[in-house]
């Protein structure tokens, strides 16, 4: 009779380690590829980036190349498709006339590009469905704009801030003896009009006085118009009333008409909003071709 007798020894050595290796050796292998991968998405990307900006730069007549991101999870998945969910076009520092740093900023959907064409040199123009732009002018450019007024207060004004408020707050003076109170969090979206709280630093009867204009902006004529509606003024002191007379004959010193130029790509503009700091114009087209030759 034969006995058999069964190995319950452990697995010997040199197996595992074969597979230890194996295993390394594809891990090694996959990072390395996704790291090829990677590199060639930031790298098709850049390339894709530069030549949008040459022809952004044609289309806004811009002395510099703008700045350009492509947004999604995968450049070269978009770039196999041809067409890029989301392209961001930024300028700064753009001179309009009197104003000196403008800001262009410009949202393009649905870019319609093959890589394959770009690398060739074989496309004349980029496909857009649909563009949002919109122009920035900052309180700096609003003091500049101001300076060339004939009143000499207003055009002393220094450190001018530039805070959104609702319409409401513009056109309804605070009770006696009260301050209107910061409604940047609850300040009216973007529209037709928006309220706005110019505030600065003057001179006034040899005392540094901070002067504060609510006005409305509003679209005229694709400019910014700032329309005055009531003021407030305070010093070391206290706070200094005009009488509704006096400030009917000052406010309109501060009307003042902004021209930032031209929406990107032509695009109509359609709202005006203020944010801390900024006045813009934005507006919205649909079908547009960029650098078009």
């Amino acid at each position: 009779m034969t006995t058999m007798v069964a190995n319950s020894g452990r697995p010997m050595a040199p197996p595992k380690r074969r597979r230890s290796k194996a295993v390394r050796r594809l891990v090694i292998t996959l990072v390395v590829l996704l790291g090829l991968l990677v590199a060639a998405d930031f790298g098709a990307a850049a390339f894709f980036e530069h030549e949008v900006s040459k022809r952004a730069q044609q289309q806004f007549d811009l002395r510099d190349h703008p700045s350009v991101t492509v947004g999604g999870f995968s450049f070269l998945a978009q770039a196999v498709s041809g067409e890029y969910d989301m392209v961001t076009v930024d300028a700064k520092g753009v001179p309009v006339n009197v104003l000196r740093d403008v800001e262009v900023h410009a949202e393009l959907k649905g870019v319609r590009a093959p890589l394959s064409d770009l690398v060739s040199g074989s496309i004349t123009g980029v496909p857009v469905r649909e563009v949002v732009g919109q122009v920035k002018v900052k309180a700096a450019d609003v003091t500049r704009a101001m300076s060339v007024n004939e009143n000499q207060v207003i055009r002393s004004l220094t450190d001018l801030k530039i805070d959104p408020v609702s319409e409401k707050a513009v056109s309804t003076p605070p009770a006696d003896g009260a301050e209107t109170e910061d409604e940047s969090e609850v300040a009216d979206t973007e529209g037709g009009t928006a309220g706005v709280r110019l505030c600065g630093t003057a001179e006034i009867a040899g005392k540094s006085t901070e002067l504060c204009v609510f006005s409305i902006i509003s679209l005229s004529e694709r400019k910014i118009a700032v329309s005055p509606k009531r003021m407030e003024l305070r010093n070391s002191d206290s706070d200094v009333k005009l009488p509704p007379s006096v400030q009917q004959r000052v406010l309109p010193f501060f009307a003042i008409e902004l021209d930032p130029g031209d929406l990107p790509f032509a695009v109509t503009p359609t709202s005006v909003k203020v944010e801390p700091g900024v006045l813009s114009v934005k507006g919205k087209a649909a079908d547009l071709v960029l650098g078009k030759s």
